[in-house]
């Protein structure tokens, strides 16, 4: 067990949902040496108090309280914190699952594969899991995709740092503009056939709003064009995008 693997997972007023999500980090502890950097965006529901809890027997977990400015500052101060030794970042939403060996089975695929950025696995929306097992209850409605959903995909440090910080200027969608910017540098990537991630739907999530959301997609794709136009470069999207938009779709309309 050599190879340190950060987790960032940026925290908002989810009391109820992140004990659970640092449980299933957790169980990968035995297989994978795990730097969890959880960061309070200014929570005001004891989501700061919650996790010191779980934190408090488990080394792993270190947690960076601050105020509130946003998804994309606190994955960028997540990065800041990572220890220096993570040859590997990946990141988890304080409301989702990692799925059970989802970690350790994308660092044995991205170290096999010498010269690859990231490797990234499919997500199933869903409604309902056992919290203790991250296991998606059967009968649960469930819609399984492949997309830029950060949760189901292991990064190369130092690929990833080379594409630069999270846009702090986009009020959503900067996971999007991400891989754009990824994509926009060739970064060779994998795309594993198997579950990564248990993306969770409730009531507050931030892709409710349609609207934003749309806007937010639209920003990120004519900044990427714009940066293309600038210096000639292409880029091939292939699957990765609309997978999770047409998901959400799914999921409102029933």
């Amino acid at each position: 067990m050599t190879d340190t693997v950060s987790v960032i997972m940026p925290a908002y007023n989810v009391a109820r949902f992140i004990a659970p999500a640092l449980r299933s980090l957790l169980r990968e502890g035995d297989d994978v040496d795990l730097d969890i950097v959880v960061v309070d965006d200014g929570s005001t529901d004891g989501t700061l108090e919650t996790a010191a809890a779980v934190a408090a027997g488990a080394a792993a977990i270190r947690i960076v309280p601050g105020e509130h400015r946003g998804v994309a500052a606190a994955r960028n101060r997540g990065l800041a914190e990572i220890r220096p030794e993570s040859r590997y970042i990946t990141f988890l939403d304080a409301d989702d699952h990692s799925c059970p060996g989802r970690i350790r089975r994308q660092v044995d695929r991205l170290t096999a594969l010498g010269g690859t950025g990231f490797v990234i696995g499919h997500a199933a929306f869903f409604e309902a899991i056992d919290e203790d097992t991250s296991q998606i209850i059967p009968g649960s409605r469930t819609v399984t995709v492949l997309g830029t959903m950060l949760g189901s995909t292991l990064f190369d440090r130092v690929t990833f740092a080379a594409a630069g910080p999270f846009d702090e200027d986009l009020a959503a969608a900067e996971d999007i503009d991400m891989y754009l910017r990824l994509l926009e540098r060739q970064v060779p990537y994998v795309v594993e056939p198997e579950l990564a991630l248990p993306y969770r739907r409730h009531g507050t999530n931030m892709t409710n709003d349609v609207h934003l959301i749309r806007r937010a997609i639209a920003d990120a794709l004519r900044r990427s064009l714009a940066r293309r136009r600038a210096t000639g470069g292409t880029m091939a999207i292939g699957r990765l995008f609309g997978a999770k938009s047409a998901a959400e779709e799914a999921f409102r309309n029933g």
